[in-house]
């Protein structure tokens, strides 16, 4: 069994650690993929709202050369692991959008949300309000599907969702969000978010952060986690799911911030086997693991 990951920001992990660990791709990350059987990835450049252009460019550039110098990892299917980079927050694009998503086109990102957690000029996080998409958002929207650009919905605000559902003529995902009727946070989806995403032939990347399966301090578990995929395929079925992990163990102070049973990329093998063991059948887990994610992201590569 091997698996897809419709988030990492494992881009910001090895941009951090440029200087003192110039080889962190290939020699932190890929023995980590590889005992996780982790065959297809995001690799997420994050920007919370402070960037410039600059910034953006300078990191997108980077992690775009360490993934072609790589290895392991390729953009294509002649490495060990193919990757795509998706961008997580457009902050730095104030102006000239449509020159600057064309850019970030250009340079592999295949993937992109509009917002963080922040406001910006095109959208704003569900954590900052609920507002309606700008002007410069609408045209950010219209650009991507030009390109053929995937977009995520996973931070953005309620009034954003829906924004974004209604210009995109393309699919939308939300790579790495939970449900709302299991665990109220804001940015988990609601049943009639999870039915547009269904209706616009999406995916939900469940993300095995625990305070998105529970509350903090309730310590929540790998079945905790199975029972989110066990209600979205109530809700929206299994053609709609895959996995969003969104890991953050190595970064300090980060450690314990997954589901007790998958602490790391290591431990993802224990998913399939929760599966199995909660009356999933081997085309079901294999979707839900990998293939439906690789459908859908390889008609954007």
């Amino acid at each position: 069994m091997f698996f897809a990951n419709l988030h990492d920001d494992i881009g910001n992990d090895i941009y951090e650690h440029r200087f003192q660990e110039p080889n962190r791709l290939d020699e932190f990350h890929y023995p980590r993929f590889k005992q996780g059987k982790m065959k297809f990835s995001a690799i997420v450049c994050c920007f919370s709202g402070s960037e410039g252009w600059e910034a953006m460019m300078n990191t997108v550039l980077y992690v775009e050369r360490k993934i072609q110098e790589s290895r392991y990892f390729s953009f294509r299917e002649d490495k060990e692991i193919q990757v795509f980079l998706a961008v997580e927050g457009m902050c730095g694009i104030q102006e000239e959008v449509e020159v600057k998503i064309q850019w970030l086109y250009e340079h592999h990102v295949r993937l992109g949300s509009l917002c963080w957690n922040d406001e910006n000029a095109l959208a704003i996080g569900a954590k900052k309000g609920n507002k309606p998409l700008t002007e410069k958002g609408i045209r950010v929207i219209k650009e991507m599907n030009r390109l053929h650009m995937a977009i995520d919905t996973s931070h953005c605000c309620e009034w954003n969702f829906y924004d974004i559902a209604r210009v995109s003529k393309e699919a939308i995902i939300a790579s790495h969000s939970n449900v709302k009727a299991l665990y109220n946070h804001y940015r988990n989806l609601s049943d009639p978010q999870l039915q547009v995403v269904k209706a616009k032939n999406g995916l939900v990347g469940a993300i095995c952060v625990r305070w998105f399966v529970k509350k903090k301090e309730d310590k929540a578990t790998l079945q905790d986690y199975i029972e989110v995929i066990k209600y979205l395929k109530e809700t929206i079925g299994v053609k709609h799911i895959a996995l969003g992990f969104d890991f953050m163990d190595y970064i300090e102070g980060m450690e314990e911030s997954n589901v007790i049973g998958i602490q790391d990329i290591t431990e993802i093998g224990n998913i399939a086997a929760a599966l199995k063991e909660n009356g999933f059948q081997e085309e079901e887990i294999e979707k839900i693991c990998f293939q439906n994610a690789v459908d859908f992201m390889k008609s954007y590569l």
